[in-house]
């Protein structure tokens, strides 16, 4: 796991009180600031919808589009629509996921990004938050040369199930 992703992970880890998932609302933006411009948060009804509910700075720069209140699952290609609900509906329910993406960029190589998924307690009802961090760097970010590819299918996706009762992985 990249450094950024770990930290970050490690964080989500110190907000757990015994066995149930941590409340989002013990997520104190002031502790993960270095993080926030690469942080989306979804609002997740396991097998129905994503909707993300923050997107940072940097997903606004880099797609040159505002995410938030978009339906996550819309923006996938259609081929991989179902397949991104079933893994994130996975997560919702108690698990995390660690992936990487090819982003084709405008100069140079393509970048290759590792993002990690982890869930919150639920929230009013069935609904689910979900954190996701892209381990982005300024420095090395250019210009996406594709919007689609970015926001497509991953190039890998491991799903690690915490509570595999509730993961239905």
């Amino acid at each position: 796991m990249e450094p950024d992703n770990r930290v970050l992970a490690d964080h989500w880890l110190s907000l757990w009180t015994g066995d149930a998932l941590p409340p989002r609302a013990k997520l104190d933006p002031r502790q993960i600031k270095p993080f926030l411009p690469n942080l989306l948060l979804f609002e997740v009804v396991p097998d129905k919808s994503v909707v993300i509910r923050l997107a940072g700075t940097r997903y606004r720069r880099a797609l040159n589009t505002e995410l938030t209140g978009q339906d996550w699952i819309a923006l996938a290609p259609e081929h991989y629509r179902a397949e991104r609900l079933r893994i994130i509906s996975a997560i919702a329910r108690g698990a995390i996921g660690v992936g990487h993406r090819r982003v084709p960029l405008t100069h140079g190589a393509d970048y290759v990004c590792e993002e990690i998924l982890l869930p919150f307690a639920p929230e009013c009802g069935d609904t689910h938050p979900v954190l996701v961090h892209v381990n982005w760097k300024a420095e090395e970010f250019v210009q996406i040369r594709s919007t689609q590819k970015a926001l497509g299918d991953p190039l890998d996706f491991r799903i690690c199930a915490l509570h595999e009762e509730k993961a239905a992985v």
